[in-house]
């Protein structure tokens, strides 16, 4: 056991916490890695999180699905519940100092775990658990630049790392989708090659607050006679919805069928328009 505690590092493998697992040890820290499988944690990711992303229509500029964003939550709930198991006096994570990773895992442990601070310079503070973010540190951004510099202190030190200089994409993968960053993609001019869905200013991780809590329960409200069938075609990673039936639908085709008028009088349509025209 080391002088300076224990510490859980959200552990998936990847260039940037294969790396802080071993610069932790150096500074002195016992590092538990919680290696970190959505798998592992299926059950809650998808009823907790990806279906009322799904039953609100969630996107991001009306393509991405948000996978890396719900999915960050998750993993760092279960890190806040292994660390109090465990008796850590640290959580830790890879995410860089520009992003919104670092905002979603802090934030939910900050909810989940009021006591958890930041770790900070100088004499260590009362809090019994404390968040080291690496790439907030000028001990360790002072010393790597990016991640050439990261894949240079791997070979160096035998680090096994899934990312060579021509390859460099951090691949975040999850039961939801898999999103690419680094490399060429950083670059808007650039083309990617295939397609890969970059994560460029992605929602902030405020998915413990009171408001998010509140758009969840009304979400579910919404959702309560929502039921049927969709008959959906794929093809070549497309889905295209091929028709629709529901015992509670709203559709009446004596309203919309340009064949029966029904019961509505199209001369009503003349006070709707002559109100808006008022605008």
């Amino acid at each position: 056991m080391s002088g300076k505690g224990s510490v859980v590092l959200a552990y998936s493998g990847g260039l940037d916490t294969s790396c802080i697992l071993v610069w932790l040890k150096e500074q002195g820290y016992d590092v538990i890695a919680y290696l970190v499988f959505i798998e592992d944690v299926s059950k809650e990711f998808v009823e907790e999180f990806v279906w009322p992303a799904i039953q609100s229509s969630a996107l991001y500029e009306d393509r991405y699905l948000l996978g890396t964003s719900l999915a960050r939550p998750c993993i760092a709930r279960k890190q806040v519940e292994i660390a109090q198991q465990e008796g850590a006096k640290y959580v830790s994570h890879g995410a860089t100092g520009k992003g919104n990773d670092q905002i979603r895992f802090e934030l939910t442990c900050y909810s989940l775990a009021p006591q958890i601070k930041e770790r900070l310079p100088g004499p260590d503070s009362l809090p019994r658990v404390q968040v080291i973010a690496p790439w907030r540190m000028p001990e360790f951004y002072n010393r790597f630049q990016g991640r050439n510099d990261l894949m240079e202190y791997a070979k160096q030190h035998g680090i096994p790392v899934p990312v060579t200089p021509k390859n460099p994409w951090s691949m975040d993968e999850n039961l939801m989708h898999i999103s690419y960053e680094a490399g060429i993609l950083e670059n808007p001019k650039a083309h990617g090659g295939p397609p890969q869905h970059p994560r460029f200013f992605l929602p902030a991780g405020f998915w413990h607050s009171p408001e998010c809590e509140f758009v969840r329960h009304c979400i579910a409200k919404s959702q309560e006679h929502v039921e049927g069938k969709v008959r959906v075609s794929v093809f070549k990673g497309q889905v295209y919805i091929l028709g629709r039936e529901s015992p509670l639908s709203l559709y009446n085709e004596e309203l919309v069928s340009m064949n029966v008028q029904g019961d509505y009088e199209p001369v009503d349509a003349t006070g709707f328009i002559n109100i808006n025209s008022l605008r």
